[in-house]
C-alpha cells in the first residue's frame, strides 16, 4: 500500500458545511420555516381549488392575529405583483400595510384594486402625500359609479375648494328633448341612445336616403350654436379612420347628423358585459389609440375620452366621437367628465395630449373591470395603470400610445 493510499485511508472525514462554517466563524442562515397550511391555501385564492374571496379575506384576518402575520403580508404582496387578487383581499392587505406603517406598500397593493373603498383609500393616501389633484381624480372615479359612497362627496367638495379649481359641469336634462319636424330635417326618430348635459342622441332614419344616422340634438340651440359648429368643424377637419363622420347639420335648429355605429357606444357594452364585443381588447383599443394619434398629430386634444364617446363599427373597430370640447394643444383646458379628467388637468394644466392618454387608460380599466377575463387583466392591467398613472410614466401622445401598445402588448 502506497503512502497516499495509507494517507487517504487514515484521513479524517471532510467537515460538513455547518462544521466548516463554524470553524471559519461564519453563521449559516436557518432554513426557512415551513409555510403554514392556512397561508398555503390562502395563496391559492383565485386558482382552481382555492378559497372563495370571502374565505380568503377571513383566512387573512385569522392570520393577522398570529405570529405569521408578517409572512402572510409579504407573500400576499408578492402574489399581488404577479396576478390579480380579489379587491376585498387587496383592500384588507392595504389596510394592514397602513397599520404596519408602510403607506408606500399600501399604495402599490391598492393600485391593482378597482372597488370604491380601495379608491377612497388611495385618495386619502394621495392627500397625505400632498398630491391633491391625484386624490381628486381617485374620488371622482368613485362618484362616477356611486354618488352616495360614504365620504366621497365631502372629500370632493373639500379638495376642490383647497385646489381653487372648480370644474363646472352642465346639468343633465332629464326631460325629453323635443325636435320640431322641420322640412329641412328629414329624420324620423327611432329611439334615444344617449343623453348628456349639452345634448341628446337618437338613432334616426334619414327618410330621403333610407339610412340610419346618429342624430345629436342640442338642448339649447341658441346657447350652444357655437359649440355645435365647433364640434362639426373639428370632426370634419380630422376626418378619417377612427373619427366619426359628419353627415349633415343645422346650427340654427340645433342638430347634427353623424354616422350610425351598429355596435353602439362602448359604455353600453361595458354595462352589458358584452364579452363578444369587448374581447379581444386590441380589436377596438388599437383603432382608438390610432384615432388619438391622428387627433394629436393635427395639433388637437379631444378632452373627453370616455366609454360614452367611443362607438363601435360593424367590425367592432372603435370610432371616436363628440369633439365639442376639443381644443388646440396649449389652449386652456375645458371642464371634463367626472372620473376621466387627469390630475394634471384638474390642477389647471393647458390642453395636453397626455390628458387624452389618461382617458384612454381609464377606458381600459373600465373594460377590464367588466370583462373579468384573467388573461386580459394580466396582459392589459399594467399598461392601463401606466396610462392612468403618474404623468411622467404616461405615453406622451397618441403616437407614443400606439407604439407602446405594439411593443409591450404585441397588439
Amino acid at each position: 500500500m502506497s503512502f497516499w493510499d495509507r494517507f487517504r485511508k487514515k484521513a479524517p472525514p471532510a467537515p460538513s458545511p455547518s462544521e466548516d462554517a463554524a470553524a471559519r466563524g461564519v453563521a449559516l442562515a436557518a432554513p426557512p420555516a415551513p409555510m403554514p397550511k392556512e397561508l398555503e391555501r390562502l395563496l391559492r385564492v383565485g386558482l382552481p381549488g382555492g378559497p372563495t374571496d370571502d374565505e380568503a379575506v377571513a383566512a387573512f384576518g385569522a392570520l393577522r392575529a398570529t405570529p405569521d402575520e408578517g409572512r402572510a403580508v409579504e407573500e400576499l404582496a408578492r402574489s399581488a405583483q404577479m396576478r390579480k387578487l380579489p379587491d376585498a383581499l387587496l383592500l384588507a392587505l392595504g389596510a394592514t400595510l397602513l397599520d404596519r406603517g408602510e403607506p408606500e406598500g399600501a399604495t402599490r397593493v391598492l393600485s391593482a384594486a378597482t372597488c370604491s373603498p380601495a379608491l377612497v383609500l388611495l385618495a386619502d393616501l394621495a392627500e397625505r402625500r400632498g398630491e391633491l389633484p391625484v386624490a381628486l381624480s381617485f374620488v371622482e372615479r368613485v362618484l362616477l359609479r356611486d354618488l352616495d359612497h360614504p365620504g366621497a362627496r365631502e372629500r370632493h367638495r373639500r379638495w376642490r375648494a383647497e385646489l381653487g379649481f372648480d370644474l363646472q359641469h352642465k346639468p343633465i336634462v332629464t326631460g325629453a328633448t323635443v325636435v320640431a319636424r322641420e322640412p329641412d330635417a328629414p329624420f324620423d326618430l327611432l329611439r334615444e341612445v344617449g343623453r348628456g348635459g349639452a345634448a341628446a342622441v337618437y338613432q334616426a332614419l334619414d327618410r330621403d336616403l333610407g339610412r340610419h344616422v346618429a342624430l345629436k340634438v342640442y338642448h339649447q340651440p341658441e346657447r350652444d350654436r357655437s359649440q355645435l359648429l365647433h364640434e362639426a368643424r373639428v370632426a370634419v377637419t380630422l376626418e378619417g379612420p377612427g373619427i366619426v363622420r359628419v353627415l349633415d347639420l343645422d346650427p340654427d335648429h340645433g342638430w347634427i347628423a353623424l354616422e350610425w355605429a351598429p355596435g353602439g357606444a362602448l359604455r353600453e357594452q361595458i354595462r352589458g358585459r358584452e364579452l363578444g364585443r369587448l374581447l379581444p381588447l386590441e380589436r377596438w383599443a388599437l383603432p382608438l389609440a390610432g384615432a388619438l394619434a391622428r387627433v394629436h398629430a393635427a395639433g388637437w386634444v379631444h378632452h373627453d375620452v370616455k366609454p360614452a364617446n367611443v362607438i363601435l363599427s360593424r367590425t367592432n373597430a372603435a370610432i371616436l366621437t363628440d369633439f365639442g370640447t376639443a381644443r388646440r394643444a396649449g389652449e386652456p383646458s375645458p371642464p371634463g367628465s367626472l372620473g376621466y379628467v387627469s390630475p394634471e388637468r384638474m390642477k389647471g394644466r393647458a390642453s395636453d395630449p397626455r390628458d387624452d392618454v389618461y382617458g384612454f387608460g381609464r377606458v381600459l380599466e373600465d373594460v377590464l373591470a367588466a370583462v373579468g377575463d384573467e388573461q386580459a387583466v394580466a396582459r392589459y392591467r399594467p399598461f392601463a395603470a401606466a396610462c392612468a398613472g403618474p404623468d411622467e410614466g404616461r405615453p406622451a401622445d397618441g403616437r407614443a400610445l400606439v407604439t407602446r401598445m405594439r411593443v409591450e402588448l404585441g397588439a
